[in-house]
């Protein structure tokens, strides 16, 4: 079984209680709703460069949405997933959440992905009245643009504080330089804002940042530099495709010291590229499939069945709850699904998610906190022999 990202959460009252809301979930305030069916957005980055974010979030999506019609939908209303591929791009992200609202008059959204996207859309959305709930957006700050905006994940700054702790601890460096890709916004801000802090904090030096775009494919000119500083080791601010580039330019050059990533870079496919270019290297998560619970290790069984045994980054279980979380939100708030009550309807979602807490649900506890980001605890991840191995204490 492959190990990938999952955040433990703990005690046998904690699995019971999680059983009984994924099977009962607001049955004692279940109405019968209008209408054929109930419709849930989905906005998923399926091709560009976040397609294995969102590409296994869908999946989990679909796999939540299969389970509540099996027993009976929302309010004995089957769920509609309308999904749009926003292929990692800002403008096709913000299009197609108006099409969400605006033509397919969704009740709530279960995405964006990428923090880029959630920052485009966040400040429509006083206009669009309609609840976004990402499944792996990172970026700081953003949820504050609109009260209407939440973010069923931890935020970078919550996810590096206990892995660069751990790193430090583990490899003792002194002096670091920090590779960031300054177009994507969740690693611009972990190369800007939020790793610098955290490694001073921890006595380490920061003694250049360098930057990088995108789609670049050379990271020579940056590799170069960190040996000529002598570096103790590298931070990275990027996805998962660019940090293993990196860090197989690393190997090329003969660079070996440690790395430690962020929120974007933790996917699989950093192994899977950088090959063993990434032993030992250091990432952050919000949450953890190797949680020993029943209900964690039937959605990977379930899960791993429909992506060819492969294991999804943390924004799977991540959106999987987020339709749970909605299908209980939908029947507790009074729901009527009546296109009268589109508006009434979406406001009192969002009145039930902003007061949402100790949810459970396979990736952790959800809960909001003022800003509408989510809570809790990190796993530290350490690529050891090829796998991503839950290092925290």
């Amino acid at each position: 079984m492959p190990k990938l990202p999952f955040l433990p959460v703990a005690s046998a009252a904690g699995a019971t209680a999680v059983a009984l809301l994924l099977g009962l979930s607001g049955q004692a305030h279940a109405a019968q709703l209008e209408g054929r069916n109930v419709k849930i957005g989905c906005l998923a980055s399926l091709t560009g460069k976040g397609a294995e974010w969102g590409q296994t979030a869908k999946i989990s999506m679909e796999m939540a949405v299969e389970e509540i019609n099996a027993k009976g939908g929302i309010g004995g209303l089957p769920i509609d997933l309308v999904c749009y591929d926003t292929q990692t791009l800002e403008a096709e992200a913000l299009k197609d959440m108006s099409r969400l609202a605006e033509r397919d008059k969704v009740l709530a959204v279960s995405g964006p992905c990428f923090s880029s996207e959630f920052e485009t859309i966040a400040p429509q959305l006083d206009r669009l009245k309609t609840v976004i709930n990402s499944y792996c957006s990172a970026k700081p700050g953003l949820s504050a643009m609109s009260t209407w905006a939440f973010r069923n994940t931890l935020t970078s700054d919550k996810q590096l504080k206990p892995v660069v702790a751990a790193w430090v601890a583990e490899y003792h460096p002194k002096k670091v330089i920090i590779i960031y890709d300054a177009e994507d916004a969740v690693s611009k801000s972990e190369g800007v804002d939020v790793l610098p802090p955290l490694l001073k904090a921890n006595g380490v030096e920061v003694l250049e940042s360098l930057s990088f775009r995108t789609k670049d494919t050379d990271y020579s000119a940056q590799v170069t530099k960190a040996k000529s500083l002598a570096v103790e080791g590298i931070a990275l601010g990027a996805c998962y495709q660019n940090a293993a580039a990196i860090a197989k330019e690393m190997q090329k050059q003969g660079l070996n010291v440690p790395i430690i990533g962020g929120a974007c870079a933790s996917a699989p496919g950093f192994i899977e590229i950088a090959g063993k270019a990434a032993e030992g290297a250091y990432m952050s998560t919000a949450a953890w499939l190797e949680d020993p619970r029943p209900e964690v290790q039937a959605y990977l069984k379930k899960f791993l069945a429909r992506n060819n045994g492969k294991a999804p980054p943390y924004g799977g279980p991540r959106a999987y709850d987020i339709i749970y979380s909605y299908k209980y939100c939908f029947e507790k708030a009074g729901i009527t699904n009546k296109p009268a009550d589109l508006d009434s309807d979406r406001d009192k979602i969002r009145e039930c998610l902003s007061g949402l807490k100790h949810f459970p649900g396979v990736a952790g506890e959800i809960t909001f906190d003022e800003v509408r980001d989510g809570a809790g605890a990190s796993a530290i991840l350490k690529v050891v022999n090829g796998k991503y191995v839950n290092v925290a204490k």
